[in-house]
């Protein structure tokens, strides 16, 4: 809706606000307890604090900035990740973060909004140092040109987007919820892997396979034959992720030893000890390739790939391959032989079928649901828009 209420007045973003300079340090041997929110304990784009800590003020070990109830603190380091929420109580933050106090003129919702806009982060010069993490500075933040309607049309907006944003959140609510169920069926099918309460037979995870193999080590590029797989397309939570492909070419000879099929697993074998391990199965029918820095396994007639995938994406599946993990050079390697090696409760047939079919109908409705999130941050991102420019 466009209210007919537009403007054109701008104005500096450091008119509107004061950077907060209170530091805690060692050096001034502080005392008591303070609640430590970091870059970690927020959630991305949405301004939802998702963490904090209890500190002991003696203990200390670096700078942290103080922040008060009210204030906005803004992850300056790394921007995209836009990082920005408004303090609900008293505490300390990294010094990877500025506090920002509002002025009395202007509507502090409206500020927090704004900071998280992509117009912010398309206006606001972001230094990009070799060597350096992304950031913005403290002059340059103050620099930036913003839109400013009289205070009542800043809270009018500002009410808006809060509505629109909550949309997005009861979606990506529901989108957690989904996920959740899945462990949830995975305990409640199979029991607890550490106990196996329900009796499953146990064995190694080479008894499920027909096979596994390397990835290819030619170089992939922007153009080839085959689209090739590398460990960016396996997701965290176990899933493939098709964006941002590389391309390659194969000889004939090599196209069965490098491409996958659907209900293949891909297992990555070398990352950082946090990510190593990630397991998808494949699930599309065009033809593949895929890197080295993954295993490609396949299992016999009658296992389901995909329980074998959650198993390893399990905590319980995390945690033993966290355990086993080499470190190289500030990497982490588990190799086919050694992930072949690992223990895993072997379920019968029909309980593998079932787990797979039931797998399939939550990730049906996952994808309604992802849709529905795109087409809800396009919509957010237009109103951010309108927004800004004197148009909502």
């Amino acid at each position: 809706m466009n209210s007919g209420r537009s403007f054109s007045k701008l104005t500096r973003l450091g008119d509107l606000i004061d950077f907060r300079n209170d530091i805690v340090h060692p050096k001034d041997n502080p005392k008591g307890e303070a609640i430590f929110v970091g870059l970690e304990h927020v959630e991305r784009n949405t301004g939802i604090r998702i963490g904090a800590e209890k500190v002991d003020l003696t203990e200390l070990t670096g700078r942290r900035a103080r922040f008060f109830a009210g204030d906005i603190v803004y992850g300056y380091l790394r921007p995209y990740l836009n990082k920005v929420w408004t303090a609900e109580f008293d505490g300390i933050c990294s010094v990877d973060q500025y506090v920002f106090i509002t002025r009395e003129n202007v509507d502090r919702n409206y500020i927090a909004h704004f900071f998280r806009s992509e117009q912010f982060l398309k206006t606001a010069p972001v230094d990009s140092t070799p060597g350096q993490l992304p950031r913005i500075r403290s002059g340059e933040i103050a620099d930036t040109p913003i839109a400013l309607p009289p205070l009542n049309e800043q809270r009018r907006i500002a009410a808006i987007l809060d509505k629109a944003d909550a949309l997005r959140r009861k979606r990506k609510h529901a989108l957690d919820l989904l996920d959740n169920l899945i462990q949830s069926i995975f305990l409640e099918m199979f029991g607890s892997p550490e106990s196996n309460p329900k009796g499953w037979k146990q064995g190694r995870i080479s008894d499920l396979l027909e096979d596994t193999q390397y990835g290819t080590s030619e170089k992939a590029g922007e153009k080839g034959d085959y689209p090739i797989l590398r460990m960016g397309n396996l997701t965290a939570d176990g899933r493939m992720n098709f964006e941002s492909l590389k391309y390659i070419d194969l000889d004939d000879k090599d196209l069965e030893k490098y491409t996958v099929r659907r209900g293949d697993i891909l297992f990555n074998r070398t990352n950082s000890a946090d990510l190593v391990g990630k397991t998808a199965v494949f699930d599309r029918d065009e033809r593949f390739a895929f890197a080295g820095y993954l295993v490609r396994a396949r299992v016999k007639k009658g296992v389901s790939p995909y329980y074998v995938a959650s198993y390893l994406n399990s905590r319980h599946g995390k945690a033993t391959l966290r355990g086993m993990a080499k470190s190289i050079v500030g990497m982490a390697n588990i190799n086919a032989k050694e992930m072949q090696s690992i223990p895993i409760l072997i379920p019968d047939a029909k309980i593998q079928r079932a787990y797979s079919d039931a797998l399939a109908s939550i990730e049906a409705l996952r994808a309604v649901s992802k849709r529905h999130m795109r087409l809800l941050d396009s919509s957010f991102s237009s109103l951010q828009s309108r927004a800004f420019s004197g148009q909502l």
